[in-house]
C-alpha cells in the first residue's frame, strides 16, 4: 500500500496562517497611519482571529497526532484497495447527489434573504434603504459559499491518492479523511443509480461539522462485492463496530450509575443531617 499523507495536516497549516494573518491585522494602523486612529477595533479583530485559529490549530493537531496513531495499527485494521475507473465513479456518483441536493438549498436560502432585503428596503428611511441590498449582498455571498463552494472540498479530498479505504473499531480512513468516534452505527448497504449498484460498508456517527455536532453517514466501496470472503470480512466488521458501541454506552452507563449513587449518597448524607439539625433544634 502506497504511503497516506496525514489529512488533518493541511488544516493545521491553514489555522496557523490564519493565526499569522490575525497577527498581522493588529500591525495594520501601525504601518499605514491613515487607520491608526482605528487601532482598537484592528487589535479586538485580530487577537479574536488568533484566539480562534490557535483553538482551531490545536484541535487539528490533537487530530493530526490521533491519526499517526491510527496508522500505527493499519495491519490490525480492514484495508480496501481500488482501482480508478470504480473508485472515481462512485465518488461522481455521491458529488452529483450532493450538488443537486445542495442546489435545492440556495435557492430556499436566496429566496429568504431577497424576501427580507425587499421588507428591510421598505421599511427603512430613504438615506438608509441601501441596507437591504448591501444584507442580500452579504448573506447571498455567504450562501454560495457555504452551499455551493465550500462543499466541493468533499470531492477534491476524496480523490486524494492512493485510493483506499482503512477501517477500524473506533475510526477509519474513508474517500481522503479520517473519521473518529466513541459510537457508530455501521451496516451494509446497497446503492443503486438506476445504471450501476455499488455495495458499500455505511458507517453513522456523529462529528463536529461546519454545521455543528451532527450525525453524518460515510460509505466505504467494497472493491469486490461478488467475492463472498470480501463481503463475510465486511460484515465481521460491521459486528465489530457495533459491539465496539455496546461496550462503549455500556461503559457511559456504569459511569452515569456510579455518579447517581454518589448524588444519592451525597443527598442522604444531607437529609441526615437536616434530621439531626432538627432534632436538636426540637430539644
Amino acid at each position: 500500500m502506497l504511503e497516506i499523507k496525514n489529512p488533518e495536516k493541511q488544516n493545521m497549516m491553514l489555522s496557523l496562517i490564519v493565526a499569522v494573518l490575525g497577527a498581522v491585522i493588529i500591525f495594520i494602523p501601525f504601518v499605514i497611519k491613515a487607520v491608526s486612529i482605528y487601532q482598537f477595533y484592528f487589535t479586538y479583530a485580530g487577537v479574536v482571529v488568533i484566539v480562534f485559529s490557535l483553538g482551531y490549530a490545536i484541535y487539528y493537531y490533537r487530530r493530526y497526532r490521533e491519526f499517526e496513531a491510527f496508522m500505527e495499527k493499519k495491519d490490525e485494521a480492514l484495508i480496501w484497495e481500488y482501482d480508478e475507473a470504480q473508485y472515481v465513479g462512485f465518488i461522481g456518483e455521491l458529488n452529483e447527489i450532493q450538488k443537486n441536493s445542495e442546489k435545492k438549498k440556495i435557492w430556499i436560502l436566496l429566496g429568504i434573504e431577497l424576501v427580507i432585503s425587499v421588507l428591510l428596503f421598505i421599511m427603512l428611511s430613504e438615506g438608509m434603504k441601501w441596507l437591504g441590498f448591501v444584507f442580500f449582498a452579504f448573506f447571498a455571498t455567504l450562501s454560495v459559499l457555504f452551499t455551493l463552494i465550500l462543499p466541493q472540498s468533499f470531492k477534491y479530498k476524496a480523490l486524494v491518492k492512493p485510493y483506499v479505504t482503512i477501517i477500524q473499531e473506533d475510526g477509519a480512513y474513508i474517500m481522503g479523511r479520517f473519521h473518529r468516534w466513541s459510537k457508530a452505527q455501521a451496516k451494509l448497504k446497497n446503492y443503486d443509480n438506476g445504471e450501476k449498484m455499488y455495495k458499500v460498508l455505511a458507517i453513522n456517527y456523529e462529528a463536529l461539522t461546519r454545521n455543528g455536532r451532527l450525525f453524518q453517514e460515510w460509505t466505504a466501496v467494497i472493491p469486490n462485492p461478488d467475492d463472498s470472503s470480501m463481503i463475510a470480512e465486511a460484515k465481521t466488521w460491521v459486528s465489530r463496530i457495533n459491539k465496539f458501541t455496546r461496550l462503549q454506552e455500556k461503559k457511559m452507563g456504569e459511569r452515569k450509575s456510579r455518579s447517581e449513587q454518589l448524588f444519592e449518597k451525597l443527598v442522604g448524607k444531607n437529609k441526615k443531617l437536616d434530621k439531626a439539625t432538627e432534632s436538636k433544634t426540637q430539644k
